[in-house]
């Protein structure tokens, strides 16, 4: 009895793929982004975005600097070994 819980629970958690309607919401989720944009840029010509446009000010003077581009780029690659680590771990 055990033996076919484990079995089936072994199919059920391994999977070949993702699932094709995580596209579908990637796409309705991209598309819908232009769209209020593009919607919001007619109905407001000469109006910044409420909450970006706040926010950039911030970070005007931080990007002057190559250092930070040398950050940013160890970052992105840390990340990255930590996310293969974790999808190979979990992959099984």
């Amino acid at each position: 009895m055990s033996d076919e819980v484990g079995s089936l629970i072994g199919e059920f958690i391994q999977g070949e793929s993702e699932p094709p309607s995580s596209w579908v919401f990637l796409v309705l989720g991209f598309v819908s982004t232009i769209i209020f944009l593009i919607l919001y840029g007619i109905l407001f010509p000469n109006s910044d975005l409420p909450v970006i446009s706040t926010v950039l000010p911030v970070f005007d003077g931080v990007f002057d600097s190559g250092i930070w581009f040398f950050i940013l780029g160890a970052m992105i690659g840390v990340f990255a070994i930590l996310g293969t680590m974790l999808t190979e771990a979990t992959s099984e």
